[in-house]
């Protein structure tokens, strides 16, 4: 009765019958005399030859400004210790048993271009070792290493991240690590919601160090390459970008007498500045590449045609305001009046009095009252209005008869129109000065508008046609 309770309680198991005395024993016979220090081969000029292999579960992210990549991932090694062998039969069959990492000899894999240290619980994987000697570990963590960012095209860029993983103190005819397969694994991995690793490659590397140049290093060089998603940069920056820039066409259209055309343009700079202060805070902090299909540069393109608009308003509203006492160049009337507004369909327009104006608005001022036109209410509100009123009219009821015309006076009246005016030409000169700001302000809308509508294409179908326009490949240290 004793017995059965010791053995139930698992304290003992008499001559090694039960399968934990049986491991307990295969670990003792092992581990006797084995030093860890020590490589597992039969000679000292043997190679240990380490294979091992990538498990990419995810991948947290990719600081563009810090240029760090960080994924979790596991570390597949494969190696021959001839020191663990046994005979199964000699162990009720037992082909493997399952140890602490720290009591046998462990390959050096160092995280070569590693930003920080490897997690603490790196090394505290437990290792499987077969009878024949084989040796499987897998350590895993989150590794962070440095990845150089070529935003040339951002953000419709493709990133190559390295992950290489070597020996410091073991050179490759003591220790050599090589990969067991040509591709990252990716069992379990969940998706990145900015990037989209499209393509893996795993390759096998040698350094040779200028002070010693027979001795070689060797190392694993796993490589992720990324590919931005840019929908969020499409709706959140582009988007916005490309309306806003509707509304520096619309600067053209604005009546140069409604006062607001240079208020409108300086509005949409200050609109592009701050779009330009969001997109710098997500791209990195270099001078070496710089986007030029990006929203960098279609913000400043956007930017710098903006600013070009405002110039031409100025330029425009000039011209609409320019002094009488300049006529307009025969020159600059044949170009601007002749052959621009005949090829941008611009036509001409009657010039307005503000006798045609108040005719229009109060068309009862020209009724005819008993034979007669009473147009004394209406040239008499002109003339006030004006500052201009004076004694033109005769007779005490203010009608003059159809049959006798009209009184030409010496002063000069620019109520009327300038057949009738004393000095016809100067209504003249201020309308075809108003006629060439007209054109120039129809010219410079579709200048403006065919560079903006040039650069909304191209940076809209660059996602589509980037691979066959643009030399995109792996860095020069990948190939």
């Amino acid at each position: 009765m004793c017995f059965v309770l010791f053995f139930i309680a698992g304290k003992g198991c008499p001559k090694g019958d039960c399968p934990g005395g049986t491991e307990q024993k295969l670990i003792a016979h092992l581990l006797r005399n084995y030093d860890t220090d020590a490589r597992g081969v039969a000679q000292a000029n043997m190679t240990v030859e380490v294979k091992i292999q990538l498990l990419l579960l995810r991948i947290h992210g990719l600081d563009e400004r810090s240029q760090v990549l960080t994924v979790t991932g596991l570390i597949i090694a494969d190696w021959q210790d001839d020191r663990l062998k046994w005979n199964k039969e000699d162990y009720e069959d037992l082909t493997d048993i399952v140890i602490k990492p720290e009591r046998i000899w462990l390959p050096e894999l160092a995280l070569m271009n590693g930003a920080d240290e490897l997690a603490p619980d790196f090394h505290k994987i437990r290792v499987l070792i077969r009878h024949d000697g084989h040796v499987h570990w897998e350590p895993g963590g989150i590794f962070t290493t440095t990845c150089d960012i070529d935003i040339r095209y951002f953000p419709f860029d493709d990133q190559f991240c390295p992950i290489q993983f070597g020996a410091w103190a073991y050179y490759s005819a003591r220790m050599n690590v090589t990969n067991s397969s040509h591709v990252v694994e990716r069992h379990g991995f969940k998706k990145n919601g900015e990037w989209d690793m499209y393509e893996t490659t795993s390759m096998w590397r040698e350094t040779i160090l200028p002070c010693c140049p027979d001795t070689k290093y060797s190392s694993v060089e796993f490589t992720l390459y990324l590919r931005r998603r840019y929908t969020f940069y499409m709706m959140n920056i582009i988007l916005p970008c490309t309306l806003l820039s509707i509304l520096v066409m619309i600067v053209f259209c604005l009546p140069p007498d409604a006062g607001e055309k240079i208020s409108l343009g300086i509005s949409v700079l200050l609109a592009f500045t701050v779009f330009l202060l969001m997109v710098a805070e997500n791209v990195p902090r270099t001078s070496l590449h710089i986007p030029i299909m990006g929203e960098l540069v279609y913000l400043t393109c956007t930017m710098a045609l903006g600013t070009v608009s405002v110039c031409l308003t100025v330029l425009v509203l000039n011209l609409h305001h320019r002094d009488v006492e300049r006529p307009v160049p025969r020159w600059m009337r044949i170009l601007f009046l002749k052959w621009l507004a005949t090829i941008i369909c611009v036509h001409a327009r009657k010039p307005k009095t503000m006798a045609g104006n108040f005719l229009l608005d109060h068309p009862e001022s020209g009724t005819k009252k008993n034979g007669s036109i009473n147009i004394k209410t209406g040239l008499h509100r002109i003339a006030r209005d004006a500052g201009l009123l004076r004694p033109m009219l005769s007779g005490s009821n203010g009608e003059l008869p159809n049959s006798s015309p009209p009184r030409e006076t010496r002063y000069s009246d620019p109520v009327l129109p300038p057949s009738k005016s004393g000095n016809p030409g100067k209504m003249d000169k201020t309308h075809e000065w108003k006629e060439i700001a007209h054109v120039l302000d129809r010219l410079f809308f579709w200048i403006v508008f065919i560079f903006m509508s040039a650069s909304a294409l191209i940076i809209l179908l660059v996602p589509v046609y980037k691979e066959a326009f643009l030399d995109i490949g792996p860095p020069d240290y990948l190939t």
